[in-house]
Formats: structure tokens, sequence, C-alpha cells
């Protein structure tokens, strides 16, 4: 027996057509589905396009198992497991049950054109994030193959009695009854037995979902371990980021006391440029004055050069002098000699006039080689004053030349700084 949720995929499709445009949840766009013998082929999922009809059944069930509404899940950018694709959603539940996929593998999206194709079918409601069965789909379909079996049985039970006392006695009109009704009690056998198995396979899942949930428990505790590690050593670094706090504090008081300094120092430094300025500017001054003591020197130097000359000439002139006075005090020795002579031959001769005559003319003469000996050493004073003048002159213009020479070398170093 065919199961309802299939059959009635199948019959909407001989409804609308084969293969039928599926509408999306917005109902705005669509995608192609074709029914085939072994499931459904869609185009909206490019390399995998097969969707076996185990998984509308089992999409039902899931539903159904759940209370009537479930997660719909989403396996982009997620591994089974994760958050928004656990197994209490209906992507992952039909990718593990039906795919076979494991904790942390990849899933290929599904989900969007199972829920258009059962809500197309009328058996679910699609809506976003979740998907729920209709009013009319929520009783399971098992319990009422339940509740036809005991008629069955009774059934069964009845054709074993009667056949018991005498099949004979049966008019041949109900054989074709008695016929149906086995016919019926070997589908519902049948169901009961698949029934069964689906039982033994909820049982063998629900047994996996335990040792899931055990593994998942115990990676919930590791992760629980390594989540006080992490505190731990969240404290340790909330330490260590107070310590640096508190250094990063002590650094910037430092700055701000160099800032401090600094700006001390920059005063200072403004100070000293402005008085550095004062004295390159007085440095300019005397660079001045010294250029014009410079050109007065040169001047003084040529001055004393030509004075020099002169005062060589004046001393030559003077030796010449000097020379012709040493001459004329020989000549007035021998005259005073000649004189003591020729007083001498004057008192042997008293009476001579001649004697007389020549006596007063060398007295004369004497007298005359006093008056120009005078007058000799007069300008022979004045010259030795003009020397001594000359001399002075050329002493303060030595010294003016020192004075030149040690202002250049202090001229210098100032330059130096």
């Amino acid at each position: 027996m065919e199961d309802p949720v299939i059959s009635k995929i199948k019959s909407q499709f001989d409804k609308k057509g084969n293969p039928a445009k599926i509408p999306l949840m917005n109902g705005k766009r669509f995608f192609e589905a074709r029914s085939e013998v072994d499931g459904v082929y869609v185009d909206n999922l490019k390399n995998q396009p097969f969707l076996p009809w185990e998984v509308f059944s089992e999409a039902v069930n899931f539903i159904r198992e759940n209370g009537g509404k479930v997660k719909k899940g989403n396996a982009t950018n997620s591994r089974l497991g994760d958050s928004n694709l656990g197994l209490d959603t209906l992507e992952g539940h039909i990718a593990s049950k039906v795919y076979g996929c494991s904790i942390g593998d990849t899933v290929i999206k599904r989900v969007t054109p199972i829920a258009s194709i059962l809500a197309w079918a009328g058996i679910c409601e699609n809506a976003r994030g979740q998907i729920s069965l209709l009013s009319n789909e929520k009783e399971p379909q098992a319990s009422y193959g339940e509740k036809e079996i005991s008629p069955a049985f009774t059934a069964q039970e009845d054709t074993e009695s009667l056949g018991s006392n005498s099949l004979g006695s049966q008019p041949d009109h109900k054989q074709p009854e008695w016929k149906k009704l086995e016919v019926e009690l070997e589908e519902k056998v049948q169901r009961i037995k698949a029934l069964s198995e689906q039982v033994k396979g909820k049982e063998e899942d629900l047994e996996r979902l335990k040792k899931e949930l055990e593994a998942r428990e115990k990676l919930l505790l590791d992760k629980d371990s390594e989540l006080r590690s992490l505190q731990e050593q969240l404290a340790d670094k909330n330490e260590e980021t107070m310590n640096l706090e508190s250094r990063l504090i002590e650094k910037e008081e430092k700055i701000e006391r160099l800032i401090e300094e600094l700006k001390e120092k920059g005063e200072k430094i403004n100070i000293l440029e402005e008085k550095l300025l004062e004295n390159e500017k007085e440095i300019e001054d005397l660079r001045e004055n010294i250029s014009i003591k410079d050109k007065d020197l040169k001047t003084l130097a040529e001055d004393v050069i030509s004075k020099a000359g002169e005062i060589r000439k004046i001393e030559e002139k003077l030796t010449r002098k000097e020379q012709k006075i040493n001459t004329l005090e020989a000549m007035l020795v021998t005259a005073e000699e000649k004189i003591n002579k020729l007083e001498k031959q004057l008192s042997g001769y008293e009476g001579e006039e001649k004697l007389l005559v020549q006596l007063k003319e060398k007295e004369e003469f004497i007298k005359q080689l006093k008056m120009t000996l005078a007058s000799k050493e007069e300008a022979f004073s004045k010259l030795s004053e003009e020397n001594r003048r000359y001399r002075t002159q050329q002493k303060l213009a030595s010294e003016g030349l020192k004075q030149i020479e040690e202002q250049k070398a202090s001229r210098k170093w100032w330059k130096r700084l």
C-alpha cells in the first residue's frame, strides 16, 4: 500500500500537470518539478536535482513527531550540528536520516524544494524559517490503520470459526466477500509489519541520537573546561592589562612632565636666541666699527710709513748736523787752543797791535762759532723733539694694530659660534 503523502503529491501532479511549476514561499518565483517512479526531479538543485519519495514521507513524519511544527534550518555556510542546522531542524534531520550525513558534514540545501512541494500538495504550510502541518494532516496515518485492523482480525476469526464448523454450509455468493476480506487482511498485516519496521528504525534512530547526545555532552564538558581555562587566561590577561594601563598612566605622566620641561627648555632657547640675535647685532656693529678702524689703521699705517720715511730723512740730516757739530766742536777746541796760544803770545807781545787785531778777529770768529753752535743745538733739540713725537706716534700705531688684530681674532671666535 502506497504512503498517503506520496499518493497525495502524485495526485497533485496528475491534477496540475507533469512537469509542474511549483511556487516558492513568496509566490512570485517558481521552479519546475517532474514526478517520476523513484521520486521528484527539480531544477533548482543544480548538480543533484533528484529528491526520492522517502524524503517527503520522512519530512511529514518528522514534523508530526515534533508537534506539527519545526524549524526549516539553513545549510548555507553551516555544517550539520551547528546552531542553525541542528538535528531538530527539517534540513538537518533529512540530511542525517535520508542522506546519511554525520555531525560536522556539509549539507546541500534541499529544504526549499521539499517545503515548497509539500505546501503545493496541500500537506504543509511553508512559512519563513519554519514549516507546519495543516490541520487535516496532523492525525497520524498509522493510528487510522490500527483502527481498521481490529475488524479485520474479527473478520479473520469469524472466517476461521466458520471454516471450522462447515465451509460448505455458506452460500456461494459469500465467497467473493470472504476473499476480499482476506486480501484486505493481508494488506493490513503487511502495513503492521511496515509500521513495526518503522518503529524499529525509529528506535535505532533514537539510540543513535542518544549516542550523538552523549558525544555532544562530552564535547560540551570539554568546551566548558576550555571555557574555564580561557576565563582564567582572560583574568590573567585582565591583570596584565591593568598593569599595562598603570604603566601607561605612569608613562603618560612622565611624558607630560617631559613636555613641560620641553616647554621650559623652549622658552629658555627662545631667550637664548633673542640674546644671540642681540649679540649678533653687536657683532655686526663691532664688525662695522672694526671695518672703520681697519680703514683708519690703513690710513694711519700709510701715514706712519710716510712719516717713517721723513723720520729717516730727518735722522740722516741730524747725523749730518751732528757730524758738522762735531767738526765745529773740534774746530772750536782747536780755536781755543790757538786763543790760548795767542793769549800767551799776547802776554809776550803786549805792544803789538797786529796781535790784538788778530785776537779780536779770533774772538769774533769764536762768537760766531758759538752762535752757530747754539743755533745748531737748538735745531738739534727741535729735531730730537720731533723724532720723539714720531716715535710715540709709531708706538701708538703699533698698539692700535695689535688691538685690531685682537678684535679680528675675537670676531673669528664669534664666527665659530
